[in-house]
C-alpha cells in the first residue's frame, strides 16, 4: 500500500477502508499552545495564534488531525452565558443564562454564527486551517452535544433536577438547544470542517442513567447528527467517563465513530460494536500521558491498538483532552506506537 497523507489516512477509516497505518488523532488544545509558545487565553482571542499552534504541532510531530478551537462552550456563550478564562485554568461557564424557564426561555435566541460573540472567530479559524491543510490534514470543527449545551445554558445540577421536577421547561430548552446546534453545525461545515467533533460529557455514564440518556439525550442528538450528516461530513462523538453501559445507544445516534474515555475497555467496545465500527482512544491523559514514562505510554498505546485497531476502523488517541503538562517525550511515545502500527 502506498504511503497516505493524513487526510487520506483518516478519511479512509470513515469510508470503511483500511489505511496504511493507524491514524494518530490526539485531542489537543492547550498542549499545542505550549509547544508553540502561546498561552491558551491568547488563542481564545487571536485566531492566527490558534491556527498556528494547531498547524505547527501537526506538522512538527507528524500526527493526523487539526482542531478548530474546541471546548470553549462558544454556542452557550453566544446565547447569553458568561465564559471565564485565563492563564492557569481552563475555559468555563461563569454564569448560566436560564435562571427561570418562564422568564428566560422566551428571550432565548438562536445565535448568528457570523456575528455573535466568539462564533465568527472560530469559523475564521476553521477556514484558515482548511486553507493551510486542504487535502493534507483533516480539519475537525467542534459542535457541542445538545444535552451539554442545555446544561451550560441552565447549569448542570439545575438541569438534572429539572428532568424530574420541571420537565416541560427542560424539554423546551432541549428543543432550542438542538435547533441552535443544527444552525451552528451547518456553519462549521460550510467554513471547511472535514469532520465534526461532537463532545457531550454531561451525557456520560458517570452523570446520567441509560434511561435518562434514552429519554433526554438520544432523540435530540439524533436530530443534530442527522442534520450535520446531510452535509456529507462525518461526525465523531466524544463522551468523557464510563459509557460501557450505553455504547449501542451512542452508536444509534448516527455518529460515524466514538471517541472513548480510558474508563471504557476498548476490547469490550470492539466486541460490542463489531469490527467495522470506528473507535478512537483511549490512552489515559493523566496517567500515563502526563505523569507516566514514555515506556508506559508506548505500552498503553500498543494495547489500545491491539484491542481495537487490528483490522482498521481505529484512531489512536488519548481518552480525553491532553494537558499542557504532558511531556513531549510521552506524547512522542504515543505517536511512535501509531507510526509503527502498519497495516
Amino acid at each position: 500500500m502506498h504511503n497516505m497523507n493524513s487526510y487520506e489516512r483518516v478519511m479512509a477509516c470513515f469510508e470503511g477502508k483500511i489505511p496504511d497505518r493507524v491514524p494518530i488523532v490526539p485531542i489537543v488544545r492547550e498542549w499545542c499552545c505550549k509547544q508553540a509558545g502561546i498561552s491558551l487565553s491568547e488563542t481564545m482571542e487571536n485566531v492566527e495564534k490558534h491556527v498556528f499552534s494547531q498547524y505547527y504541532c501537526a506538522r512538527e510531530f507528524n500526527y493526523d488531525i487539526v482542531f478548530g478551537l474546541l471546548g470553549v462552550s462558544e454556542e452557550s456563550e453566544a446565547m447569553g452565558c458568561a465564559v471565564k478564562y485565563g492563564d492557569g485554568y481552563l475555559p468555563m461557564i461563569a454564569d448560566h443564562v436560564i435562571k427561570d424557564y418562564e422568564k428566560d426561555l422566551p428571550k432565548l435566541r438562536i445565535p448568528n454564527p457570523y456575528k455573535d460573540k466568539r462564533l465568527p472567530l472560530i469559523l475564521e479559524g476553521i477556514r484558515r486551517l482548511k486553507e493551510l491543510c486542504a487535502g493534507e490534514i483533516p480539519v475537525a470543527g467542534s459542535v457541542q452535544g445538545p444535552f451539554r449545551h442545555a446544561a451550560m445554558l441552565r447549569g448542570p445540577e439545575n438541569l438534572m433536577r429539572d428532568l424530574f421536577k420541571k420537565k416541560e421547561g427542560a424539554r423546551k430548552l432541549m428543543e432550542i438547544a438542538t435547533d441552535s446546534l443544527i444552525v451552528w453545525g451547518t456553519a462549521v461545515v460550510q467554513a471547511g470542517a472535514d469532520i465534526v467533533w461532537l463532545p457531550d460529557p454531561v451525557a456520560s455514564g458517570d452523570a446520567v442513567s441509560p434511561k435518562v440518556y434514552k429519554d433526554w439525550v438520544l432523540p435530540y442528538t439524533q436530530r443534530v447528527v442527522g442534520a450535520i450528516k446531510k452535509t456529507g461530513v462525518p461526525v465523531l462523538m466524544h463522551i468523557c467517563g464510563d459509557t460501557s453501559d450505553r455504547l449501542e445507544m451512542l452508536a444509534s445516534t448516527g455518529v460515524d465513530g466514538l471517541s472513548l474515555d480510558a474508563k471504557v475497555d476498548l476490547g469490550f467496545a470492539r466486541e460490542t460494536l463489531g469490527p467495522d465500527y470506528l473507535l478512537m482512544g483511549n490512552v489515559e491523559p493523566t496517567n500515563p500521558l502526563t505523569l507516566g514514562t514514555p515506556d508506559t505510554v508506548y505500552e498503553h498505546s500498543q494495547k489500545a491498538i491491539t484491542q481495537a485497531g487490528s483490522e482498521g476502523s481505529f484512531f489512536l488517541s488519548s481518552g480525553c483532552i491532553i494537558s499542557d503538562e504532558a511531556p513531549l517525550e510521552n506524547m512522542e511515545a504515543m505517536f511512535r506506537a501509531g507510526h509503527e502500527a502498519i497495516y
